[in-house]
């Protein structure tokens, strides 16, 4: 029995201690960093990109429109996921780039050393951070650029994470004892920190916030492989919320029942980001609901489904413990095909089901369903599901910690975490990780509402999730074809190669691709428009075995033209809202 749960276990987590420490690596060899299979992968990604973001689907689908929320949902989510894939070519990219350094033949999957260039795949020991890839593709600046985003971006979301489990349970929890009193959800509208009530709710407030300090610190400070059994059980936890929400709903719309009318003067939470028309609307009819279209609450729900798929500055991290890498791009088009479906379901019928009286944070519908008027069973239910984003953030926050020391440590050091073995440098992450937690929960003290906190985090998402992969698909695209089909790297290239990687610079060497003759940047702005963008010629020299038929230069500049026009359209409305 004991074995066969080992084997069981084994084929899930496989660093369970009733089976060997040591594994193989992907390409068989023992002695190398352990693994963990596609299973496990997908449960950490699956806990990185659900977040508290989709929360707000809901809220943005009977507002905006129901329809056309749903089409909108769609397209960001095709752009986060070549995104993805896109940043993920980057990083293969950069993987044969990196050996191209010294030699002219590079070692594939299979351990084979006489397979000649380019050929492009995702080593073991070895991943390159967005940062990374910045120096590498473009240049120094642009690392400058994204670290300083990335920091504002994580240290933002790390404490609205805070924020969100102290507002969570210090009103959800029977904190009434000693100097504690429970709060109640207008103690925290429009104000930094709660009202200081003589009996303590800004007592209980810290004190749920030295609580979520004492159980994710903890975590933040393992590696990911070490965090494997916290990860999969809250990943479980997640679906069986989601499952929960979306069956409640489906099971009353199905029934014919009526929502009783909400309370208008309660319905403005504590969360709320401040982005919509307060001008609310009655929908009478499902058509209405279905077919009503409103142009400025449509476009500031953008960055809310922009918001709700961020998971780009975490792959390289969150991909790099996975064994398997050669399945890197169904694993991609499974997690997002997942995601999306829930995401648009979640929305549809929790919008159907509470039409103009949902909250921007769904999950605060169901606090009326918590009065004693209402069965054990459903009360029970419906505190789990008001608690589920706090609970939901401490699978997220370590893995937010996990990524923005991988990033700094890239940039202070020079040098990728999976590079470094040594005592010191352990001991240097782990202090790195300790402070990055710390910080946004000590933060967390002085800021109790999400207004003063994610008001304009959202915006950042563009960049974060769109902005920088289709930046480093083009880029990587330009500096293979100019590697490999050229064969004389410049000097600027040769540079950002060489300072963002241990060892020797490129030496000049002959075309590896008989694809063009001369330095690319000697052919002119004619032959990048019609050369490089519009014909396949030289997709030898960049084609990757993730790539997709939409990898292509002139798919993303489209794919850009599109993330531009709805980024400036939500700045557009902000400035208009805050006029």
């Amino acid at each position: 029995m004991g074995s066969k749960l080992g084997d069981c276990l084994q084929y899930f987590i496989p660093d369970w201690p009733c089976v060997p420490q040591r594994f193989k690596s992907a390409n068989g060899k023992d002695g190398e960093p352990r693994t963990v299979n596609l299973f496990l992968g997908f449960f950490f990604m699956v806990n990185f990109v659900l977040g508290t973001g989709f929360l707000g689907i809901p809220f943005g689908f009977v507002h905006g429109g129901l329809l056309v929320g749903i089409i909108t949902l769609t397209i960001v989510a095709v752009m986060a996921w070549l995104c993805a894939l896109w940043e993920v070519e980057a990083m293969a990219r950069a993987q044969a780039i990196w050996e191209y350094r010294s030699s002219d033949t590079v070692s594939d999957s299979s351990g084979s050393s006489s397979t000649p260039f380019p050929k492009f795949y995702i080593a073991q020991n070895r991943k390159f951070e967005p940062s990374e890839l910045c120096e590498v593709f473009v240049g120094r600046w642009l690392k400058i650029v994204y670290l300083i985003l990335f920091s504002i971006y994580s240290s933002l979301a790390c404490i609205s994470y805070s924020t969100v489990v102290g507002t969570a349970w210090s009103v959800n929890l029977p904190l009434n004892f000693g100097s504690f009193q429970e709060c109640s959800d207008t103690d925290f509208l429009n104000r930094l920190l709660p009202a200081f009530h003589p009996g303590g709710c800004l007592h209980a407030y810290w004190f749920c916030l030295m609580l979520f300090a004492v159980l994710v610190v903890p975590i933040s400070l393992l590696d990911l492989k070490e965090q494997a059994i916290v990860q999969l059980i809250l990943g479980l936890l997640r679906f069986f919320t989601l499952g929960a929400i979306i069956i409640y709903c489906l099971v009353y719309l199905f029934e014919g029942d009526t929502l009783p009318t909400c309370d208008a003067d309660n319905n403005d939470t504590m969360n709320s980001s401040l982005f919509y028309d307060n001008s609310t609307e009655t929908f009478e009819s499902m058509d209405h609901i279905v077919f009503h279209f409103n142009f400025y609450n449509w476009v500031a729900a953008i960055p809310v489904f922009v918001y709700a798929f961020i998971l780009h500055q975490g792959i390289p991290g969150l991909t790099h413990p996975i064994r398997n890498k050669k399945y890197l791009r169904g694993y991609f088009n499974l997690l997002f095909l997942l995601i999306t479906f829930l995401y648009g379901l979640l929305g549809v019928v929790v919008a159907l089901w509470f039409r103009d009286c949902v909250n921007e944070t769904c999950t605060l519908n169901w606090h009326p369903m918590t009065s004693s008027s209402h069965h054990a069973a459903i009360r029970a239910l419906s505190y789990y599901i008001i608690i589920f984003p706090s609970i939901d953030v401490c699978s997220v926050f370590p893995l937010m910690i996990h990524t923005i020391v991988n990033n700094i440590y890239t940039v202070v050091f020079g040098r990728d975490t999976s590079q470094t073995t040594g005592v010191k440098h352990k001991l240097i992450q782990v202090g790195m990780k300790f402070t990055a937690s710390i910080l946004p929960i000590v933060i967390g003290f002085f800021v109790s509402n999400l207004v003063y906190v994610l008001k304009y985090a959202g915006l950042l998402g563009f960049f974060i999730s769109l902005f920088f992969p289709m930046l480093f698909q083009l880029s990587s695209q330009w500096v293979c074809c100019h590697l490999f089909t050229v064969g004389k790297s410049s000097d600027r290239v040769a540079k950002n190669i060489a300072s963002s990687s241990q060892g020797p610079t490129i030496q000049e060497k002959q075309p590896l691709l008989p694809n063009g003759k001369g330095s690319l940047y000697e052919k002119g702005i004619g032959w990048f428009i019609f050369d490089f963008l519009f014909t396949f010629k030289y997709r030898d020299s960049y084609k990757t075995p993730y790539s997709t038929p939409l990898s292509y230069p002139i798919c993303v500049i489209g794919f850009f033209v599109v993330a531009v026009i709805c980024f400036v359209l939500t700045i557009i409305s902000l400035f208009v809202k805050e006029t």
